[in-house]
């Protein structure tokens, strides 16, 4: 049953090349790894600044082996100082 991991985030001000760098290299990790399906980078239509990465994964396991590995957890890390607070990290299951 395929997994989805979205994030969406606002960058601070100044860091809006920094951010979008580090969604598309968690989507370069992600995509490395035989369970990811698809992973997409994306910006809306309207001015919020706003960024966001989907990652398709096969199931739940595989995304959660995947979000847990050092350098995705460090990339997070500098993807929240890099973010204004209240950014939004979600995962879905196909129902």
């Amino acid at each position: 049953m395929p997994y989805i991991r979205l994030s969406i985030a606002r960058p601070r001000k100044g860091e809006e090349q920094r951010l979008e760098q580090l969604m598309r290299q968690l989507n370069e990790l992600a995509a490395e790894n035989p369970a990811c399906l698809e992973t997409f980078l994306l910006r809306p239509h309207d001015d919020s600044g706003e960024v966001a990465r989907i990652a398709v994964y096969k199931d739940e396991n595989s995304a959660e082996h995947a979000a847990n590995s050092d350098r995705v957890l460090a990339l997070r890390s500098e993807m929240h100082l890099a973010s204004e607070a209240g950014h939004v990290e979600r995962a879905f299951f196909s129902v």
